[in-house]
């Protein structure tokens, strides 16, 4: 039974022993209590001190006791069983993050004493670590061994997937959705995988705009959930035909027929018709895409076509003449073309591919004419590319970016020159090497979508620039050209040519509504360095601005741009597009 002293204030603690100290201290074992020497002794703050020494975390025993030196003196004795040094950390049950990485987060280090109030800190380690990663994870235990205490053990249990179903198809195969979800039962949980799933399920454009939602998880044992994903199937398969706006020719007769997803497996067939009020003929394409050409999800797209297109209207090039009756100068593309995609890893694609075309200048008398130039003939080129994807949504991207190199070497046989290039020297075949640069960014001052609302509208500032450069002896028709709906916006169709270009947007895109958006736009850039006979040739980089405000919404045809630009002159002109600008 310990004594008690008889007279507090004649009881003076004389001296402090502390026992069983190894690694730990004896100075932070004092630090910790509030007795000391020469104080008077108070049996209710060396209780205190006890549970204060307990709470330092390295001793599994501690006895804090006083003894008494004579009538007035007092001794502290504090007895206390370390905890062994750390020589081994053993972590079980972890898969998707190596141990090396959860070692150098924990605050538990080798060498140390274990200390029971890092307990916590480890175990919240670990799964703030898994979360960060996409990943969940429970830490059921961190401790030394029952046999060696020498050897921390810890062990936790990962969130693994169950099975994974999606609900509302109608159409589409299930093995084509296998195809675009890669989360796999008995997969490890990710959740930044599961939203670049989901992703790709709404950018294929098969499902009604909002419907892709997935259930909230649903654990069916420890560590283990299945996934579950409501859709509507929207409607694939187009057949229109009726009157539309084109960018150039004004007003033509269209006819479309066209599927995305053909039967539900994910191949896109395509058949169009136009035909212009201007005349010259109908453009005719005929396409097919196959997103999964192989079981690497390589990508595969072909097409055949007979294009018109209308480089220039009113009085053509710049010159008082014009080459046709018409007031436009025409190209007839007849030919096909081929692009292979290859999947790199998740963000990064490698396209390949190759096509090959004969070109025709349509009604214009190339004796007599002046005032624009003439190469008739075939070009065929190769291309490669490297692709870079980190938007958010493809289909309307508020975060991230987007960036593409390529390279596009060609070769050239014109039959026939005329206008005012007469130089028979360009007859015959020639070599040139096209390389493009193109980056696109998106900002957004609302909050990041979320996995429950994927493709909800979003205020978004997005820029894209394009820079272009052709190498070796180019035919007019394979320059660059900067002007109208898709570049320089306040500027007729193509006004600017040459073998160097530079084009770039800023567009803040403000929601209305889920598919309709009112918007801003600055374009800045041009064409230059093309054929000097022409007159408006333009050397050197002469860079003009446009900007104005537009409109895009969805229709049966697909998205729709109608935009009001002005130019540098605040001249206005309005541009239609069919498609989306970026």
């Amino acid at each position: 039974m310990m004594m008690m002293p008889q007279s507090q204030t004649a009881s003076i603690i004389k001296e402090i022993s502390i026992n069983g100290t190894s690694h730990v201290s004896k100075e932070a074992i004092l630090a910790a209590m509030r007795t000391r020497t020469g104080q008077p002794y108070v049996q209710e703050q060396l209780d205190a001190d006890k549970e204060r020494i307990k709470g330092l975390g390295f001793f599994k025993a501690v006895d804090v006791r006083a003894k008494p030196l004579d009538a007035t003196n007092w001794q502290i004795v504090v007895d206390v069983t370390e905890y062994a040094v750390i020589k081994e950390i053993s972590i079980n049950g972890n898969h998707a993050i190596p141990t090396e990485d959860l070692l150098k987060v924990i605050p538990v280090q080798k060498g140390q004493v274990f200390n029971l109030n890092l307990l916590k800190p480890t175990g919240d380690a670990i799964q703030n670590l898994y979360s960060k990663e996409g990943y969940f994870a429970r830490v059921t235990n961190v401790g030394p061994q029952a046999d060696q205490e020498s050897t921390l053990e810890i062990d936790l249990v990962e969130q693994t997937v169950g099975k994974v179903t999606v609900t509302g198809l109608t159409k589409t195969r299930p093995g084509v959705i296998s195809r675009i979800i890669k989360t796999r039962e008995g997969d490890v949980y990710n959740e930044n995988k599961f939203i670049k799933d989901l992703r790709k399920l709404i950018s294929t454009g098969w499902f009604e705009p909002g419907s892709v939602r997935p259930e909230a998880p649903e654990e069916q044992e420890l560590g283990k959930i299945n996934l579950n994903i409501n859709v509507k199937e929207a409607r694939t398969a187009q057949i229109g035909a009726g009157l539309q706006i084109d960018p150039q020719s004004s007003f033509g007769g269209y006819f479309k027929l066209s599927d995305n997803n053909f039967r539900g497996t994910g191949k896109g067939v395509g058949v169009e018709w136009l035909q212009s009020t201007t005349g010259g003929g109908p453009s005719i394409n005929l396409s097919y895409t196959d997103p999964f050409y192989d079981s690497n999800d390589t990508t595969f797209n072909f097409s055949i076509y007979s294009r018109l297109i209308y480089r220039f209207t009113g009085t053509a090039f710049g010159g008082n003449n014009t080459p046709t009756n018409d007031n436009q100068y025409s190209e007839r593309r007849t030919g096909s073309s081929f692009t292979f995609g290859k999947v790199l890893r998740d963000d990064l694609n490698l396209n390949y591919g190759a096509r090959y075309e004969r070109i025709n200048t349509t009604g214009i008398n190339s004796k007599t004419t002046t005032g624009f130039i003439k190469q008739d003939g075939a070009v065929g080129s190769g291309s490669l590319a490297l692709q870079r994807n980190r938007r958010d949504v493809d289909t309307d991207p508020s975060r991230g970016d987007w960036a593409r190199v390529s390279v596009e070497p060609g070769v050239a046989n014109i039959t026939e020159v005329g206008g005012d290039l007469q130089d028979p020297g360009l007859i015959g075949s020639h070599t040139f090497v096209r390389t493009n640069l193109e980056y696109r960014r998106y900002w957004s001052p609302q909050p990041p979508r979320t996995i429950k609302d994927l493709d909800a509208p979003r205020q978004v500032l997005a820029f894209r620039t394009r820079f272009g450069y052709i190498a070796g002896t180019v035919p007019f028709f394979e320059q660059f050209f900067a002007g109208g709906a898709d570049t320089i916006r306040g500027y007729p169709e193509d006004r600017y040519w040459g073998r160097e270009y530079w084009v770039s947007t800023l567009e803040y895109r403000f929601p209305i509504q889920r598919s309709f958006n009112l918007i801003g736009f600055v374009d800045y850039g041009g064409a230059w360095n093309g054929y000097d006979t022409l007159n408006t040739y333009t050397q050197g980089a002469h860079l003009h601005r446009g900007n104005g405000i537009g409109l895009s919404f969805n229709s049966p045809l697909g998205p729709i741009r109608l935009d009001v630009g002005w130019d540098e002159n605040g001249k206005s002109r309005t541009h239609f597009l069919i498609g989306t600008s970026f």
